[in-house]
């Protein structure tokens, strides 16, 4: 099997899943839609408001993600997200939440989710020390400089004991 094959394939069976339906309540639409046109709402936040409101409105997800110029598979993922929290949006309004809270609510769903990644290498403990270091005169350190460097700092910090191990790179940005 080609790769051209294989796409073609793919595409077929992409075309063939039914988009999830999304139905929203005047309200909820109402807060998609200020979402929207507000003028300090990141760009992402916008995007996917008006994504939401497109596939409430009928709109293919090819449709979309052309409109939008947005890949089918994210236009699949937020329609998919919008779809899991249905429940806890009416839920929400059941309860006859606020506009406010409503608004809070929608913009968590339309948020990234937290990524996996490496914990944080510092303590702020840490950091203090090291800044400490930072401001301290060279000399009080028998260091035969007339600045701290990055690689300066670093020594430093590892030769005091603060940490095990540092990057001189971290401290090089700021």
């Amino acid at each position: 099997m080609c790769f051209n094959e294989t796409n073609g394939r793919i595409s077929k069976l992409m075309s063939m899943i039914k988009a999830l339906p999304i139905n929203l309540s005047n309200l909820q639409k109402t807060v998609l839609q200020q979402i929207v046109r507000g003028t300090t709402n990141p760009y992402r936040l916008v995007r996917r408001a008006k994504l939401i409101l497109a596939a409430a409105s009928g709109e293919s997800n090819s449709s979309i993600s052309r409109r939008l110029e947005l890949d089918r598979v994210q236009v699949r993922q937020w329609r998919s997200r919008w779809f899991e929290e249905r429940e806890k949006l009416s839920a929400a309004e059941e309860q006859q939440v606020t506009e406010k809270a409503l608004m809070v609510l929608i913009k968590g769903i339309l948020s990234d989710r937290p990524r996996p990644g490496t914990t944080k290498s510092f303590t702020v403990e840490q950091v203090v020390q090291i800044v400490e270091i930072a401001c301290e005169e060279c000399e009080k350190s028998d260091r035969p400089v007339s600045h701290w460097t990055p690689s300066e700092l670093a020594d430093e910090a590892i030769k005091r004991g603060i940490v095990e191990k540092i990057s001189p790179v971290v401290w090089g940005v700021f």
